[in-house]
């Protein structure tokens, strides 16, 4: 059989993913893997009919020969008459502030450039990469040598979808299944520029490292070390994409999801097998995250820590992602969510009832005769409290609690202290201070969302006071 070149290689992968007619975002450094992607999609775009445009970024590591390669990129294909953006970054300054090794900085500077781009130009493209074969093994050996699980031994896929910068960027790579060899001779045969970056020869760099030491060296016991790599890859893949296909399957069991929450069930997640439990964890950090960029195996192992000691122990995640255990829960939301109450003064601040009272970070919403919505979420039902419709002639106020807090919950006939109160309710530690206290001169009238003193409880087929409190990000 006759092998499939090159360009029927990248033209049928258009097809098999049903991107005709699709906008592609082609990323061009200058190499040979690039350039020959774009000569084949440009030259046969009557064959796949795409909106081309050409992406490029200066990363400024190579001064000169950067600015040249970029000048390079930008003159070839516009006089091609393709649209071409060229830009820049700083990545030094990058790594420096982040602590990030150069790679790391370059490739995070790249992605958001790409990202940004095809967010602003509306076109919904899909970011088209060069990445061949031998890069494919080489990024399945550096995943096994950093200690990756499944999902790093699969390797980069040939279509994905990616979050960053809050994106979810469409990624295709056509090339994945050509060696470096056969890109290099497609330039040859069809007269194909490209540049040479000094910096892929140089050693300090990982993954140069891996291509031109480690994989040369085990050639030496498997000469073909790349598509035994490139096969555990596939291996891998078919392996994790069953595990996640119960991992959706159980999901909806354990999980539930509400303005930004994540609550999961501990004791159901104990039943599980170890493997299901770890990707359940990192399914719900990765959700609350947005992307599992710089989760590792230690995060998620905090995360299973926290399952089994006390309530209200936290462990904080990259990416402002807050875990907590809650009881029987495990709670995983942003630091910033509208989960962990927007704090409220313990100064107590006058209500206008009925009325409107915007306070920093609150609006609060006094209603009579008391009406919302038949169907409210389970955050509205925290942040909201029916009281007696007498409560409208007195003076109310809102702040948080105070030492030495006491409250006659509804049912009750003596009061016990708002410390007990919340730890009998089961209210979350870390929310306690951020729980809104409704409060006329008799005293605490409400625990918003939790319970109201029995001397507030609305009459039964009565008219009621209604009371709802929403994060003033309005």
């Amino acid at each position: 059989m006759k092998p499939v070149s090159l360009r029927e290689t990248v033209i049928n992968s258009v097809h098999s993913h049903s991107l005709s007619g699709r906008a592609l975002s082609l990323a061009v450094s200058g190499g040979p893997d690039s350039m020959a992607m774009a000569h084949v999609l440009i030259t046969n775009n009557h064959e796949v009919n795409a909106e081309i445009e050409i992406l490029h970024f200066n990363h400024q590591i190579r001064g000169k020969e950067a600015k040249s390669d970029s000048d390079f990129v930008k003159n070839f294909f516009e006089s091609l008459d393709v649209p071409t953006f060229v830009t820049k970054g700083n990545v030094r300054a990058l790594s420096k502030k982040n602590k990030m090794s150069l790679e790391a900085a370059a490739r995070t500077a790249r992605y958001e450039f790409f990202a940004t781009h095809i967010c602003e130009s509306k076109r919904n493209s899909v970011l088209t990469l060069g990445h061949n074969f031998d890069d494919q093994a080489e990024t399945i050996l550096m995943h096994t040598i950093r200690g990756s699980g499944l999902n790093g031994l699969r390797g980069m896929a040939e279509f994905s979808t990616q979050t960053i910068q809050g994106l979810g960027l469409k990624i295709f790579r056509p090339l994945l299944s050509v060696n470096r060899e056969s890109v290099l001779k497609y330039c040859e045969d069809h007269n194909i520029p490209w540049k040479a970056d000094s910096t892929n020869f140089s050693k300090k760099y990982t993954r140069n490292s891996i291509r031109l030491e480690l994989i040369p060296f085990l050639k030496k016991y498997n000469p073909e070390i790349s598509q035994s790599l490139v096969k555990l890859g596939s291996l891998a893949t078919r392996d994790h994409d069953y595990i996640q296909s119960k991992i959706e399957e159980i999901w909806p069991s354990i999980a539930t999801t509400s303005n930004g929450v994540i609550v999961l069930s501990i004791s159901r997640l104990q039943q599980l097998d170890a493997s299901l439990t770890w990707r359940i964890l990192k399914k719900a950090a990765t959700n609350i995250k947005g992307d599992d960029h710089n989760l590792t195996y230690n995060h998620i192992a905090l995360m299973l820590d926290i399952t089994k000691g006390s309530s209200g122990r936290s462990v904080n995640l990259p990416g402002k992602v807050i875990t907590t255990k809650s009881y029987d829960n495990l709670l995983v939301f942003k630091s910033d969510s509208d989960f962990l109450a927007a704090p409220i003064s313990n100064q107590p601040t006058l209500i206008a009832t009925p009325g409107t009272t915007v306070t920093e970070r609150w609006k609060i919403l006094a209603s009579f005769p008391g009406n919302c919505s038949s169907e409210r979420s389970d955050l509205k039902k925290r942040l909201s409290t029916f009281l007696n419709k007498d409560l409208i002639r007195e003076p109310l106020w809102v702040r948080s609690r105070n030492p030495g807090d006491a409250f006659q919950p509804s049912g009750m006939k003596n009061t016990k202290k708002l410390q007990d109160f919340m730890v009998d309710s089961k209210i979350p530690r870390i929310d306690r201070d951020s729980v809104p206290l409704i409060l006329s001169n008799k005293g605490i009238a409400a625990v918003v969302g939790w319970r109201v003193a029995e001397w507030a409880v609305p009459s039964k087929g009565d008219h009621s006071l209604y009371i709802e409190f929403d994060s003033a990000k309005f």
